[in-house]
């Protein structure tokens, strides 16, 4: 089983520097490269050089500050959506096969649903129409609020709309929610993170009360063979490592514990 990580991990590091160190600390690929230059101006060479650093790129994250848009009958939902299916064509040109999304913003404790879905099961339809014609898939992250992603899968049939798990939002907003159970069929993408449940960390595994062991099970059971692909940063219980090396050797250490056979 492949193990990826996110290809900024907290260090402010040129975008081919961290690539290397990726690959030499023995990860296969890289996850949730942000299509935008909100964070980078080079960020269209990105695929270049992860792919000269011997990487593979399972997904992109699309952006999320206006996901809230999308259930809400304005422009900026319109302009939304129209974002993530340009996201489609990019992934399809540079041969990435997943797009991570947001279906809501507000990382408060507990997200108010929608007063209406029918605006935003549209546009995801419409959406799903163009991944299917791109072959591209859309895996939606779960945020805070589980009706969300009840009424999203039960409205919406399409093997290329999916699920991605992510296990610090999960334990930050809805741990008796059993999200692995519910939607392993559909799992598409992992974002693995620790955090004590209080505030969402994006710590390495193993650092915080998630019952790794669990997941684990939960993800054999579904018979996810996708990559175990960590989401995280040395912001939090690691801020006193400076060499990025060092950090991703614990990386990928916590990483591998979490692999079944």
């Amino acid at each position: 089983m492949n193990i990826t990580i996110t290809d900024w991990f907290g260090y402010d590091l040129p975008p081919q520097e961290r690539m290397r160190l990726i690959k030499e600390a023995g990860f296969s690929g890289i996850c949730g490269l942000i299509w935008t230059d909100m964070f980078s101006p080079d960020y269209k060479q990105f695929p270049e050089y992860a792919r000269n650093a011997g990487l593979y790129i399972e997904n992109i994250h699309a952006m999320w500050t206006r996901a809230h848009e999308l259930w809400i009958d304005n422009l900026d939902g319109q302009n939304f959506m129209e974002e993530i299916m340009e996201n489609i064509k990019v992934c399809s040109s540079f041969e990435i096969p997943t797009i991570v999304m947001h279906p809501e913003v507000n990382m408060a404790q507990y997200v108010e649903p929608p007063d209406n879905f029918s605006i935003g099961i549209e546009r995801l339809k419409r959406i799903t129409d163009m991944a299917e014609q791109f072959n591209i898939n859309i895996a939606i992250e779960n945020i805070g609020c589980p009706e969300t992603l009840e009424y999203i899968f039960k409205n919406i049939k399409s093997k290329r709309l999916g699920f991605c798990f992510d296990s610090g939002h999960w334990n930050f907003h809805m741990p008796e929610v059993d999200l692995l159970t519910l939607y392993g069929d559909r799992l598409m993408a992992l974002h693995l993170h620790d955090n004590d449940g209080t505030a969402d960390w994006h710590a390495l595994p193993f650092t915080g009360n998630i019952d790794w062991e669990n997941i684990r099970s939960k993800l054999k059971s579904a018979n996810y063979k996708g990559s175990i692909a960590l989401e995280v940063n040395n912001k939090k219980i690691f801020e006193h490592i400076t060499e990025p090396a060092e950090f991703l050797q614990f990386a990928i250490e916590k990483a591998s514990k979490i692999i079944y056979t």
